[in-house]
Parts: C-alpha cells; structure tokens; sequence
C-alpha cells in the first residue's frame, strides 16, 4: 500500500464535502474514520496528506448512492477550491495565460496529479495524471478534475466556448451515466482512452479573461511562489509524527519514546509540543493505527493476524480488543459489513 502520496489543500477536500454535505451524508463521521479532525478543515490554509484524502474519498463514495460523485462535485468549484491559484488565474489576461499557471503552482491544490498542456492535431490539449493508486477513488478524481477545469473555465470567458472532446481512461459507462457526461462537459466524450484530457479549439487561448489586474496577479504570484516554498519545507510536527507512526508500526519501535528519539527530541519535548497543538501522542497514535486498520479490514488478501502485526500488535487478541473498544465492532464484524 502506497503511503507516500504527499498532501491535498483544505479547499480541495472542502469541494468533495460540499456534495456530501448536499447529499445528506453524516460528514464528521466519515472525517472521523478517515482519521481527519474536523477543525483542520474549517482552515483553508492547511492541508491533509494524500493518504487521509485518499481514504476520504472512498468512504465518501461508499456511503453516497451517486456512481457519478467526483463528476458531480464540479458544480461546487470556485476560484479558493484552487487555493491561491484559483486566484491567479481570475487575474491572468486571457485564458492562455490562466492555463499556463496550472503547472507552477498546481502544488499548492496538492500532490493529487500533474496536468499536462500542448497539442493534439489542429486542438489544444490539457491532460491530467492522476498520481493516486486507489482505482475507484483515481475515476472520481479525473472526473472531478477534468469537470472542475471546465466548470472553471466557463466562468472565467463567461461561458462562451465549450471543449471540442474529452477523453477519459475510464470503461464505457452505462448510456445514462454516458448522457450525464456529455451533458456537464457540454460536448462529445470518447472512453477507454490512454489518457484523460480536454480538447479544445486554439482561439480559446486568446480568448480575454476580461476580469485581470496584472499587478494584482504580480502580487498573488509571489503569494504563491512563499507558498510553494513553505510547502516543500519539512513538515509540520503533527504530519512528521503521523508519518513516523505509520513507517514504525510493524516493527514495534512507534511508542512515545521511539518516535520522539525519531524526530531528534525527548519525549517530554514532544509531549508539550503535541499539548500545545491540542493533541496528544496517544491519540494521534490511535487515530493513525484505526485510519490504517480500516484501510487494511478493506484488502481481502490481508488476514487478521497480518493486519495485528502490521499494527503493531504483540498479539491478535490485544488488536481485537483495541478495535472493539474504539469502534464498537470486533474487526472480522466490521470487515462483513463492509464486503
């Protein structure tokens, strides 16, 4: 299982909670099995790791009845779901330029995927690579991104100029989901593709944005540029000791102690940085192992005793007892509800 799938902003997090929201789901509770505490996403300004955004999303899809849910999500993008790109692009003078701060600063929505951008034929292409090994959470994704772009794009040239085609990897849907499709993105769809991208006429690059202010943009790109900065910067102490836990589990060594001596402090020092992020080591040490344990309870090929000692548990029956009293629910219980 891939861990390392680097960060996701609030914003971007925040435009799947909407639908779910509109959708009746039970939001804190799906935040709470994702292991994502639900002041972080009320800052804007902060991020979550690929991983929790990942689990988000798939639990996000099992408990919502929509098979079309990334690609419904488009209608709740607006300039901040881009965080400060979203904002740049409003200040770019034509569309052209808009797109060409997609790649430089793309990292500040997350590490999600790479867009690529050139040409195809006689139309301009703008592609995207979705990085996340989840398959049923990476055809959300592109559906999510690919709609959001042109969700986007509409509003920035005041709807004038629908994409030539879109392409999507994913199979042939269902004539009724392949309606839904063509009737969001506002033209043909072509399926089972090498990859997912937008096709679009070359006069849209020029096309007036009619909204920039190039000293605005000035100043939001050097925003961006001390941004993309502090991102690449080494993590913040909560992400560094999530991180620590996860890689030392299975080897026993992810006490206190252990993970201070990690992270080049005593394990008082950690203790008083943790309280004065208004946290506790047990607890993000619990909340880590549960995220994990449900990701695990989700791979049939995993058995429970493999799961008890990738956890870290001296013994299957300590693990048991540890997931009923958090959960509620003996793992085997829990992993049939989920089948």
């Amino acid at each position: 299982m891939d861990k390392n799938l680097g960060k996701a902003s609030v914003p971007a997090v925040n435009q799947y909670l909407a639908l779910a929201k509109e959708q009746g789901i039970d939001i804190d509770s799906v935040l709470e099995r994702a292991g994502i505490p639900s002041e972080l996403i009320k800052d804007n300004s902060r991020h979550i790791t690929g991983l929790a955004f990942q689990t988000l999303i798939a639990l996000l899809i099992d408990e919502s009845d929509d098979e079309l849910f990334g690609l419904h999500t488009a209608k709740f993008v607006q300039p901040g779901s881009y965080s400060v790109l979203g904002y740049i692009s409003m200040n770019c003078d034509t569309l052209g330029q808009a797109i060409t701060k997609i790649a430089p600063f793309e990292k500040l929505v997350g590490d999600m995927g790479t867009t690529g951008f050139g040409q195809t034929g006689p139309y301009v292409k703008l592609s995207w690579r979705c990085q996340f090994p989840d398959l049923a959470v990476r055809r959300h994704m592109i559906d999510n991104c690919l709609a959001s772009w042109i969700t986007f794009a509409r509003y920035l040239v005041d709807h004038k100029g629908d994409p030539v085609k879109v392409l999507l990897s994913r199979n042939t849907p269902a004539l009724a989901q392949q309606t839904e499709y063509q009737h969001i993105f506002g033209c043909p769809v072509v399926y089972n593709q090498d990859e997912d991208a937008i096709l679009f006429e070359p006069e849209l690059l020029s096309h007036p944005l009619n909204k920039g202010d190039q000293q605005l943009l000035s100043t939001l790109e050097s925003h961006a540029n001390k941004l993309i900065t502090d991102l690449t910067s080494p993590d913040t102490l909560l992400v560094q000791v999530v991180s620590a836990i996860e890689k030392s589990l299975s080897t026993g060594n992810y006490h206190q102690q252990d993970i201070a001596a990690q992270l080049e402090m005593s394990g008082k020092t950690l203790q008083r940085r943790l309280a004065k992020e208004n946290t506790s080591f047990q607890l993000l040490l619990d909340k880590t192992r549960l995220r994990l344990a449900k990701e695990f309870l989700a791979d049939p090929e995993l058995n429970l005793d493999q799961i008890s000692s990738e956890l870290g548990f001296s013994e299957p029956r300590s693990f048991y007892r540890w997931f009923q009293k958090l959960t509620g629910s003996t793992p085997g219980n829990y992993r049939k509800i989920k089948e």
